[in-house]
C-alpha cells in the first residue's frame, strides 16, 4: 500500500457522512467502536492492515455500507447456530 494518508478528522466525516456508529464504522472496518473513537480524538493511529480497511471504506456509500453491515451481520448469526 502506497502512502496511504491517515486523518483523524477525515474518518469522522465519513462515517457521519455514511450516518454511522463509531460501532458499526468500525465493523466494516474491521476494528472495534473504541478504535475508531480513538482515532477521531487522535488518541491513536491505525497500523498498516487497518489502514486498508479504512482505504476499501473510503469509497462506498450509504447503501453499500449498510448492506455490508447485514452482510456481516448475517454472517455472524450464520456462525453462531448451533448444528443440530
Amino acid at each position: 500500500m502506497e502512502s496511504v494518508r491517515f486523518s483523524a478528522r477525515s474518518v469522522k466525516v465519513q462515517r457521519q457522512r455514511l450516518g454511522l456508529s463509531a460501532a458499526d464504522y468500525g465493523k466494516l472496518v474491521g476494528v472495534s467502536g473504541l478504535t475508531v473513537y480513538n482515532w477521531e480524538h487522535e488518541k491513536a493511529r491505525p497500523r498498516k492492515a487497518q489502514l486498508a480497511g479504512l482505504v476499501a471504506v473510503r469509497g462506498i456509500g450509504k447503501r453499500e455500507a449498510l448492506t455490508k453491515l447485514a452482510e456481516l451481520e448475517a454472517a455472524k448469526k450464520k456462525l453462531r447456530r448451533k448444528p443440530r
